[in-house]
């Protein structure tokens, strides 16, 4: 059975074939507006993240300090009014997420020196923030601001799994670096790679039962078939 990274190119391909080639979500100019659309969506996704930064800036709320200063129920309130939802929760985080980007970039453009701001140290300092995890922490990090980075969630780890690239034990930094090596960290592959992953495991790579004989992927299963997540 190949590693992971014996068998990332034929993998790579397979999804290629099958979806096309996916393009990685457009970052916005703004480091700021960047992170809001990784913190509202899963991945930025630009359809739906837009009509909320269209909304925050109507509302005068796309600026770090302006949105860290108001209070969660007016954000929700104020969406509403355009007719976008917002979990109470998730309004709790951005106006946390806010307040970390004002403090921590008072010139925005910082948010983009890696020399100056390392991934790492910006990935703890966001992790480290009530109610941003790891995978959206790295959403951040990778959709947002472009950094290398790669946001395990549950449909990524039934794939490997299944077909053996990982142990059904391994951690969440352990699968993330094994992804990032494997792209070599460039941040484009990353964000297509994460496309990928959630689709296939949308459409096949399913929690219950798995439709493996579809899958695109299928070609890539150890030969006793999908293992299964512990």
């Amino acid at each position: 059975m190949p590693s992971l990274g014996a068998a990332y190119s034929s993998m790579v391909q397979a999804l290629a074939d099958h979806y096309g080639q996916r393009k990685p979500v457009e970052r916005t100019l703004s480091p700021f507006a960047g992170i809001l659309a990784a913190g509202i969506t899963r991945g930025g996704e630009k359809a739906e993240a837009d009509q909320y930064l269209a909304a925050l800036e109507r509302a005068g709320l796309l600026q770090a300090e302006s949105l860290a200063a108001v209070e969660p129920t007016e954000l929700v309130d104020t969406l509403r009014d355009q007719g976008l939802t917002l979990p109470a929760r998730s309004a709790v985080m951005l106006k946390r997420l806010a307040g970390w980007f004002a403090g921590r970039f008072p010139d925005e453009d910082d948010a983009r020196d890696e020399a100056a701001w390392p991934t790492s140290r910006l990935r703890e300092e966001l992790t480290a923030l009530r109610g941003i995890g790891q995978a959206k922490a790295d959403a951040i990090l990778l959709f947002g601001l472009g950094r290398p980075a790669y946001p395990v969630d549950r449909g990524t780890y039934r794939v490997l799994v299944r077909h053996g690239w990982i142990d059904p034990w391994a951690d969440y930094d352990e699968v993330s670096q094994l992804l990032i090596h494997a792209t070599d960290e460039r941040t484009g592959e990353l964000a297509r790679l994460s496309d990928w992953m959630t689709a296939v495991a949308k459409d096949f790579c399913k929690q219950g039962s798995p439709r493996c004989q579809s899958c695109p992927l299928k070609p890539l299963l150890p030969e006793q078939g999908p293992l299964q997540p512990d």
